[in-house]
């Protein structure tokens, strides 16, 4: 199975909820060109989960038109989750779900990639990078890391 994990694009300053800090021009324009450079790779996904957040509802958006899916809202998918809520969430998701797309943030992001490779923190995930990892099972140190893109 394949996993694509994104990590949403620039996003304003904070200045009060977390929640509501939207993408700014340059993130939005970094998952514009994510998108682009990997088109193949993201054809092939599914569904598309995304964390509640307006900035990374704002990322997967940018995805979903182009692939013309819905964008499925998971509460799970915040920052400090524990990875081993979303590991379990994705071992019950239905195999159809497969090549799944996660928008989410930090430090989630990087736990989940680094975790699942059993890489430690050798991949790092700025904003906008994506990475692709293919697996049999999902959990920690079972997936191989296919790919990681980062925006420029």
């Amino acid at each position: 199975m394949q996993l694509l994990i994104l990590r949403h694009g620039q996003a304003e300053p904070m200045f009060g909820d977390d929640a509501s800090r939207a993408l700014t021009e340059r993130g939005r324009a970094q998952v514009a060109e994510i998108c682009a450079l990997r088109a193949a790779e993201l054809a092939r996904v599914r569904a598309i989960w995304a964390s509640p957040f307006l900035r990374t509802q704002q990322t997967a958006q940018i995805v979903a038109e182009r692939l013309r899916l819905p964008v499925i809202t998971e509460s799970f998918l915040v920052g400090d989750t524990s990875p081993q809520q979303v590991l379990d969430e994705l071992q019950q998701a239905d195999a159809e779900e497969f090549p799944l797309l996660l928008v989410s943030h930090q430090p989630l992001v990087g736990s989940l990639v680094n975790g699942l490779c059993g890489s430690g923190n050798a991949h790092p995930l700025g904003t906008a990078s994506l990475a692709c990892l293919n697996a049999e099972v999902w959990a920690n140190g079972c997936a191989e890391l296919a790919w990681l893109q980062h925006a420029e």
